[in-house]
């Protein structure tokens, strides 16, 4: 039996020859990442990357995985690359951005090859039973964090069942019906998985918060205990605020396991937030310390978790750099949204940082509950004033199954019901009485041109590490692809 995990094509072109880059599989936002086949941006597909090493661990099916964000893959590429690899199941996340033409594909595929076809990530939790309804093409889906749903359904269909109703957190067709199990609970130890699978999902060309490459993604925990409205992770994967920790040693060996593997330069810690349990963060410095890695390493983290004990800690095992989302500088706002952000502490903590060598990036967002176009211009003066290394803005994307999605609804505020328009990079979705959706696209515009002048002259001041990512992407990609990837970058300070 042949399961094939697959991140689905994210390059479209459409009649016009326009072509469009999503970023779909290990994206908290998944969205237009750019208007060109190759991009200068890859998440890596945790899930997808997770549950294909546990079934490769754990299964005696013949499990490979194919990245068609990562390969710049269309749709017809990624059908010829599909069939090529000749699935029995086919094992796929789906974002409501793309919906339409995933659902598609996923049809041209169950008539190429005749494969079961089972669906996760969040659009799938939340609208798992209509779309196995209304789609013949699909046979499952994987409800929540799906690692393990996977496999069992894996060993059902070696053991030849048409049976799964012992199998928790699935959605499943059975005698022409479509049948839901409880959801599955979290796994409480996270280091009963594998690590994640690089060999498929090649490991030297995701570069995130990439100072050296090649840069290797790997997460020490999941959950954060925040219930940020707009967050899916939190509100529909997990469906919890429960925070689970990996063992600090694990972590530090899946650090040797990649340096000697992959030759790693650098690592990304893309938890939702690194720094959430301060004994978390000491336990995996010392455990760095105590195997005498000297790799650097930066992190997703949050101004109000942490200390500048914890700070001064990770920069002596290596830390030179994190990320950590202020999204807006309104105190309304950030009380409405869910977040217990400080701004003076957002100061500080970016104060410290700056002592300790370990550079900052900042996100905002624009278009959450409560903006004002007051709030964007303070939210705009706050960025400036924070002298962060860095910094990124996104529009408010109120994904369905979040509570932001039903607060909009239910207040009229959503200008658009088409998940093809649910994207932060496109036309904003939400407006407001006195700040309409054009509004906030055009503060959007402004907002980001700003902070993408302010990349690319960082990266212009320290060429050597920029140079080093662009070679090792060029390795693998090509120069070519990696040319077209750094015209992108540029034309977004001037756009």
């Amino acid at each position: 039996m042949n399961v094939l995990f697959a991140n689905l094509a994210g390059v479209k072109v459409d009649p016009d020859g326009k072509v469009r880059h999503f970023i779909k599989a290990g994206s908290r936002w998944p969205m237009t990442i750019g208007y060109a086949k190759s991009v200068d941006y890859y998440p890596f597909p945790f899930w997808l990357a997770y549950a294909l090493a546990l079934c490769k661990r754990d299964t005696a099916a013949a499990c490979s995985g194919l990245d068609g964000v990562v390969m710049d893959l269309t749709d017809a590429e990624m059908l010829v690359a599909v069939t090529d690899r000749k699935p029995d199941l086919l094992v796929t996340e789906l974002a409501a951005l793309t919906l339409a033409d995933d659902l598609r594909f996923l049809a041209a595929v169950k008539e190429a090859t005749g494969c079961k076809v089972l669906i996760a990530g969040n659009h799938a939790t939340v609208a798992a039973a209509a779309l196995l309804e209304e789609n013949d093409c699909l046979d499952f889906a994987a409800m929540g964090e799906y690692e393990m749903t996977v496999k069992d359904v894996v060993e059902a269909l070696l053991a030849g069942r048409d049976d799964f109703a012992d199998i928790p957190g699935l959605v499943y067709r059975k005698d022409g019906a479509v049948l839901a199990t409880a959801r599955r609970e979290l796994l409480a130890d996270l280091d009963s998985l594998p690590f994640p699978d690089r060999e498929d999902f090649p490991a030297t060309i995701y570069p995130d918060f990439t100072l050296y490459s090649p840069c290797i993604n790997i997460i020490s925990s999941r959950g954060c205990p925040c219930g940020c409205v707009y967050c899916q992770e939190r509100h529909i994967m997990y469906a919890s605020p429960r925070y689970r920790a990996r063992d600090p040693e694990k972590v530090a060996e899946e650090m040797e396991y990649c340096i000697k593997r992959f030759g790693a330069k650098q690592f990304y810690f893309d938890d939702q937030s690194f720094v959430v349990k301060k004994a978390h963060v000491l336990g995996v410095c010392a455990a760095i310390k105590a195997r005498g890695l000297t790799v650097p390493w930066t992190v997703m983290g949050d101004a109000m978790f942490v200390d500048r004990e914890t700070l001064a800690a990770m920069a002596d095992a290596g830390c030179i750099g994190m990320k950590f989302g202020v999204e807006s500088a309104d105190p309304g706002i950030l009380k409405a949204i869910g977040k217990p952000l400080n701004l003076d502490k957002c100061r500080q903590v970016v104060g410290w940082c700056r002592e300790l060598g370990i550079r900052t990036h900042a996100t905002f967002c624009l278009g959450l509950p409560g903006e004002t176009e007051a709030t964007i211009r303070k939210s705009m003066a706050f960025m400036e004033e924070l002298d962060v290394d860095t910094a990124q803005v996104s529009k408010a994307v109120p994904y369905p199954g979040t509570p932001m999605y039903a607060w909009a609804s239910e207040h009229g505020y959503l200008v658009a019901r088409d998940l093809t328009s649910f994207d932060g990079m496109g036309a904003c979705v939400v407006g407001y009485p006195d700040l309409p959706a054009a509004e906030i696209d055009r503060w959007y515009g402004i907002f980001s041109r700003r902070v993408a002048k302010k990349k690319l002259l960082k990266y212009m001041s320290e060429p050597g590490q920029s140079l080093s990512i662009l070679i090792e992407m060029g390795r693998r990609k090509g120069v070519k692809s990696v040319l077209k990837s750094a015209w992108t970058f540029v034309m977004r300070a001037f756009r």
